[in-house]
C-alpha cells in the first residue's frame, strides 16, 4: 500500500502539511479524505494553491476511500492522507484500511467538550471513534511536526 502516513488534523492541507510532513514521508500525493471538501470546488481549489511543488492534490468522499480501502486502489506515488475527524477515518479503517499508527495534529470539532491534549479535543461520537481505531491496535501519536516528540493518545483515550 503506498500510504506512507495517515494524518488526523481538521485543518487538512496546511504549512505543517505541506512543509513538514509531506517532506519528512517523502509524498507526491496528498489524499484529502472528506465529504465537505469532495463536495466543495471552492476549497479544493484553496487547498490546491497549498500543495507544494512536486506534489499533488486528491480529494475523495469517505465513501470513496472506504471503496479504496476496500479493494486496494489507491492513488500511484507515496500517499500523505489526510483526515479531519476520527469519525471518517474510523469508517475507512472498517472498510478495510489496515494500519498500525495514525499521526494527529489539531483536531477540534463543533460541539467538543472533551479536552484529550492541549492539540485534541473531542466530541462523544469522536471519543468512540478513537476507541474504535485503539480497539483495532492502532498506535494513536499526537505530534505536530516531524521534529517533535510523538505523544501517546490511547491511554488517555482508554480512561474515557
Amino acid at each position: 500500500m503506498p500510504i506512507e502516513l495517515v494524518r488526523v488534523d481538521h485543518r487538512l492541507v496546511h504549512g505543517q502539511v505541506t512543509m513538514g510532513w509531506s517532506r519528512a514521508v517523502g509524498a507526491d500525493v496528498l489524499l484529502v479524505v472528506s465529504d465537505r471538501v469532495a463536495a466543495s470546488p471552492f476549497d479544493i481549489s484553496l487547498m490546491e494553491m497549498a500543495v507544494p511543488t512536486g506534489a499533488r492534490l486528491v480529494v475523495w468522499s469517505v465513501e470513496q476511500a472506504s471503496q479504496a480501502a476496500s479493494d486496494g486502489t489507491w492513488p500511484d506515488g507515496k500517499v500523505l492522507m489526510l483526515v479531519a475527524n476520527p469519525v471518517d477515518l474510523a469508517r475507512v479503517v472498517a472498510a478495510g484500511l489496515e494500519l498500525s499508527e495514525v499521526n494527529i495534529g489539531g483536531v477540534r470539532s463543533e460541539g467538543a467538550r472533551h479536552k484529550l491534549t492541549k492539540e485534541v479535543h473531542a466530541t462523544d461520537e469522536e471519543i468512540l471513534a478513537w476507541k474504535t481505531l485503539a480497539d483495532h491496535g492502532i498506535r494513536l501519536s499526537v505530534q505536530w511536526l516531524p521534529a517533535q516528540k510523538r505523544k501517546l493518545l490511547n491511554d488517555e483515550i482508554a480512561k474515557r
